[in-house]
């Protein structure tokens, strides 16, 4: 298929997605309608046994390199629970519902590598899995794992070698990609700490353990293990975002509570904070003669992008017509590294404009451009991992 056709075609997925935007492990239309694209284009979906969401196969009809070895790509699917305030002509349907993280870009360029992948199946061995993933978005807990988490526990990508996904950025404008070595994001993790003191009267304090007073000294000793503890030049970030203790102004508490997040870029330090913060709980709590609970919630690790796939992806976005870019250090939540604990693999940055409106706002649409020749990076880099492998 000529690439104008291409992008035309998948222009018009796009939107029908932008306007069909549905929460996490509810994206029952989207599904439905990603089905229905590749039950015309005859793509294979395995039976999953996924609710929302699926993943689709290709078999390679050639022989010679590849043959035997699978790679697998990825897009998401799942919106955000925002009401939209771009004045698109196609403006969500489902009100308060908007996709603010542009995944209804990142599922159409997995689509288009799809499309693509099918119509080139004679020309390569080996195969080629095609994850729309649900629920990337989601608070993900122990009951309710996150969306790449579910699909690797259905077992159907347990033969997979490497793994490609990529996402919109408006941090690059349409024509550039953004691909780096190493960590691509933040391990996302929770803490929660709770004092138990004794309450008492506030004119009588010394009847009493004040809980307050200890966690307003874990507060100070969590904010210099992030600077002290960890590499300097790596990126690292501990904050507290909710503190509570007492109801009134003349009540000493029997409690305080204090959570926030730990995000690292790179495992050894995620370790490290998780074991200083640890003791500096329990530290604090011994020298006021209170005691502590601490929890530590872990949530997605840091993406960690493979130095020899993600040199193949930038070599690739070049010869397919792309400027690469380096990537800036963030610490924001990706749960693709899942995907890239089992094997190796590398996630992409397309560029998508707009970057005066903030992603995981209201107003956040990604410029189509690139739709086309996206697609075609990321099959393309997954045809060449194959003759790799």
């Amino acid at each position: 298929m000529p690439q104008r056709d291409l992008q035309q075609e998948l222009e018009t997925y796009a939107k029908w997605f932008h306007q069909h935007p549905e929460p996490s492990y509810r994206e029952f239309e989207t599904t439905k309608r990603i089905r229905q694209i590749f039950d015309e284009h005859g793509i294979e979906i395995l039976d999953s046994g996924l609710k929302t969401g699926l993943v689709a196969v290709i078999h390679g009809e050639g022989t010679g390199a590849g043959e035997g070895h699978v790679v697998a790509v990825r897009g998401d699917i799942d919106a955000l629970p925002i009401t939209e305030q771009t004045g698109l002509p196609y403006a969500s349907l489902n009100e308060g519902y908007l996709h603010g993280c542009g995944h209804d870009y990142n599922m159409t360029t997995a689509i288009g590598a799809a499309l693509i992948i099918n119509e080139r199946r004679k020309d390569f061995a080996g195969t080629i899995k095609v994850i729309l993933q649900p629920a990337e978005e989601v608070a993900a807990d122990k009951d309710t794992p996150t969306g790449s988490v579910a699909v690797l526990n259905t077992g159907v990508l347990a033969d997979v070698e490497a793994f490609y996904g990529t996402h919109d950025t408006n941090e690059a404008k349409p024509g550039t990609v953004i691909i780096g070595s190493g960590p691509d994001s933040g391990a996302v993790d929770k803490f929660h700490v709770t004092v138990h003191g004794r309450g008492t009267h506030a004119a009588h304090p010394q009847g009493g353990l004040n809980p307050i007073r200890p966690a307003v000294a874990i507060i100070e000793g969590i904010q210099s293990i992030a600077g002290q503890d960890v590499d300097p030049a790596h990126p690292r970030v501990v904050t507290v975002t909710h503190v509570e203790a007492g109801s009134t102004w003349n009540v000493v508490p029997a409690q305080a509570f204090l959570e926030g997040t730990a995000r690292t870029a790179f495992p050894e330090d995620r370790t490290v904070i998780h074991d200083r913060l640890q003791a500096a709980v329990e530290g604090v709590a011994a020298a006021y003669g209170v005691t502590a609970d601490f929890e530590w919630e872990y949530g997605s690790p840091s993406v960690m992008n493979d130095p020899h796939w993600s040199a193949l992806a930038a070599s690739t976005a070049t010869d397919v017509g792309f400027t690469v870019a380096a990537p800036h250090p963030s610490l924001g939540g990706e749960d693709f590294s899942y995907y890239l604990q089992q094997a190796p693999g590398a996630f992409i940055h397309i560029g998508v404009g707009n970057a005066d409106r903030p992603m995981h706002g209201p107003t956040f649409f990604p410029k189509l451009d690139a739709l086309a020749s996206g697609s075609d990076l990321l099959a393309t880099v997954a045809l060449r991992t194959l003759k790799e492998l």
